[in-house]
């Protein structure tokens, strides 16, 4: 419909309705108020050598926030205090204690707060190490002198001297004044190369005066049965089927890469930790080819695998274990006739 001239608003009146209706509509409340403050807030979680905090904040208005964490024992280092998740680190020597810790979300315009009590756990090795929260047992036949070796440094064929290496490790702790080293052992079994099989173990055993004996290893619990008795146990099993560790300064699972199926190799079991129901063997890992923890000790030094792992591994490579005693006690199955075995190799 066509306004007639006299119905049409006066625009150049100083101030005229028409004014007033377009200035009402511009200025309405939802486009001048100020929008609603962030919501602060956070959850927590256990990653064994530090707690994870993550904001939950929201704010329908700015998805864009900035945050920042803070604690109320200020010797507490914070990774990530600008970030969305960050992490408390549990300090080495720490004790349980309870701290509380703000979250601050800010989204330019107002902030809000949110604050926790949390439980800050007691640091011990088996969070250091990587293998759970509360240790429920353990067990280790270690020596009182330094008997670990690094194939990595046993002359020409180090990069297959994992047979010669444990051996001579086995020797070792079964005999402190034994001197002789994975050269030796290499010099007196395939000493033009080659990997070593695990009747060259039983053998160089043999030659040194060190009780063994095998079994069949139909029970990957015979392990620990074994080292409740006094003793260590020799494998040879596939590394391939061995879960990998991804964080360098963890002692759990292993270091290196294996990329293929058929990576036999010898490992030497000393030891074990149950964590949470669940059992970590111990190891004398001889593959450390100089590849160090940040504390600087070798990696291949109380390495802890788990005790399905290694079950799958041998029972794909070499089910048996070899067995070095100082009581001459079997815990576990009999002795097998090692001539009545099909004999595997490691390198």
């Amino acid at each position: 419909m066509k306004l007639s001239l006299d119905q049409r608003p006066n625009l150049n009146a100083p101030f005229s309705l028409f004014y007033v209706v377009i200035f009402f509509i511009g200025c309405s409340d939802s486009d001048t108020a100020p929008g609603a403050p962030p919501v602060a807030s956070f959850t927590t979680s256990d990653l064994l050598t530090s707690i994870h905090v993550t904001s939950t904040s929201v704010d329908p208005d700015s998805p864009l926030l900035k945050y920042r964490w803070s604690c109320s024992d200020a010797s507490f280092r914070i990774d990530g205090s600008g970030s969305e998740n960050a992490a408390i680190i549990i300090p080495e020597g720490h004790s349980e204690s309870d701290v509380l810790v703000t979250l601050t979300v800010n989204d330019g315009t107002s902030a809000s707060d949110a604050t926790q009590s949390v439980t800050i756990p007691e640091y011990t090795h088996v969070r250091a190490y990587g293998l759970g929260t509360e240790l429920d047992a353990e067990g280790s036949n270690n020596a009182s002198y330094s008997w670990y070796m690094d194939q990595g440094v046993s002359g020409k064929h180090s990069a297959i001297n994992c047979g010669p290496t444990v051996v001579t490790m086995a020797i070792k702790w079964f005999n402190e004044n034994f001197n002789l080293t994975p050269e030796d052992a290499r010099k007196a079994y395939r000493p033009a190369g080659g990997w070593w099989f695990t009747d060259d173990v039983i053998a160089y055993l043999e030659d040194n005066g060190a009780t063994n004996f095998t079994i069949r290893l139909d029970d990957i619990n015979d392990v620990k049965t074994e080292i409740d008795a006094g003793n260590i146990i020799l494998l040879c099993l596939d590394m391939y089927y061995v879960s990998a560790e991804e964080r360098s300064d963890y002692h759990a699972h292993k270091f290196y890469s294996t990329p293929e199926v058929g990576w036999g190799h010898f490992l030497l079991i000393k030891g074990y930790k149950e964590v949470a129901g669940k059992v970590f063997y111990e190891t004398y890992d001889p593959y450390s080819l100089g590849k160090k923890y940040p504390d600087g000790s070798l990696k291949g030094m109380d390495r802890y695998y788990a005790a399905e792992d290694l079950d799958v591994s041998t029972g794909r490579w070499w089910d048996f274990a070899i067995i070095v005693t100082k009581s001459d006690v079997s815990a576990g199955r009999l002795p097998l006739n090692v001539s009545d075995i099909v004999h595997k190799p490691g390198r």
